[in-house]
């Protein structure tokens, strides 16, 4: 497990709200609209939430076997889509640990109609997973498996 879980977040803009959980048992930190914006009908758009990382996420390379760190994965609130048509267009977002940009969410619109999202918004909620970086073998250089079908060769 780690020792850091520590995760150090900026406000690029005045209004951005740190991400908060909605409940002590929340594994999601909500992120929130920094400004009232439309997403068109039928549309895709990034949304900003005003927010970067200040440090690098946590992140052990010089564990030998498996290094191993720390992401950020974006996810969709249902009811975002439930109440007003919005997904979350590349579900999971993932946020590696050396990423310097800024924290936008590719919201896209299933409705025929336009969408604005008001200021504060709670748009996507942002979880933090642990991960290890397993070494990739090329094919040849191992032994063959069994083919096994193709997709939902496993059942309905």
């Amino acid at each position: 497990m780690f020792e850091n879980r520590e995760v150090h977040l900026k406000a690029t803009e005045p209004w951005a709200g740190i991400p908060a959980r909605s409940t002590g048992k929340s594994f999601g930190y909500d992120l929130q609209t920094i400004k009232q914006e439309t997403v068109p009908a039928r549309g895709t758009a990034i949304v900003q939430t005003g927010l970067r990382l200040a440090k690098d996420l946590p992140f052990w390379p010089s564990h030998v076997e498996a290094p191993q760190g720390m992401a950020m994965l974006i996810l969709p609130r249902s009811s975002l889509a439930i109440k007003h048509g919005l997904i979350v267009a590349n579900s999971p977002g993932l946020i590696d640990a050396d990423y310097t940009g800024d924290i936008g969410i590719v919201l896209h619109n299933l409705k025929d109609t336009d969408v604005v999202l008001e200021m504060g918004w709670r748009i996507a909620q942002a979880v933090f997973v642990q991960l290890f970086i397993p070494n990739i073998i090329e094919a040849d250089k191992v032994e063959a498996r069994e083919e096994r079908g193709g997709y939902g060769s496993t059942g309905q």
